[in-house]
């Protein structure tokens, strides 16, 4: 199960204070992040810690998207997290953890969430060589989940993306 880190996205009451626009767009990026995992996913196991998200996202298919066999047992060892020190969005391959940086803090759409956050999952699970993750990503999403658009619309910010 997909787990969302929620103490990481909450700042030291110190920072909350002297920056509260801050402290409310991180606020806003995990809700947003939760709607998003409850649309791929389904609705989570809530606990003290976070939310568990049980189901790896809809509509992948290990055969036709060529992912790794244990796809579904990496979804459930996956951590997502904010990350005070990144700026864009990484996918840690050894850790399965995804991290958004800074950048995120600003709003973004709904969309560019989901997309963002397929995007750094399948890093964790395509079954490519790393260097030619991004082809089979971008239509994965295009054609095999069908999310309308740009598959990778905000391109790699700052050079953060797949922790490339």
């Amino acid at each position: 199960m997909a787990f969302v880190y929620e103490e990481s996205f909450r700042l030291s009451p110190q920072v909350a204070q002297s920056q509260p626009y801050l402290a409310a767009d991180i606020a806003l990026l995990l809700k947003n992040l939760k709607t998003v995992l409850s649309k791929i996913s389904g609705a989570p196991i809530v606990t003290p810690e976070g939310n568990l998200y049980e189901h790896p996202p809809k509509g992948l298919d290990p055969h036709r998207d060529g992912l790794k066999p244990n796809y579904r047992s990496i979804w459930s060892d996956t951590i997502v997290s904010y990350d005070p020190d990144g700026y864009g969005a990484t996918a840690d391959l050894k850790e399965f953890e995804i991290n958004f940086g800074y950048f995120f803090s600003k709003p973004q759409s709904i969309l560019v969430l989901e997309k963002v956050l397929l995007h750094e999952f399948l890093h964790l699970i395509v079954n490519l060589p790393k260097p030619m993750h991004h082809g089979r990503i971008n239509h994965i999403i295009q054609h095999s989940l069908k999310i309308p658009g740009d598959p990778n619309p905000l391109g790699t910010v700052g050079l953060e993306c797949g922790g490339l």
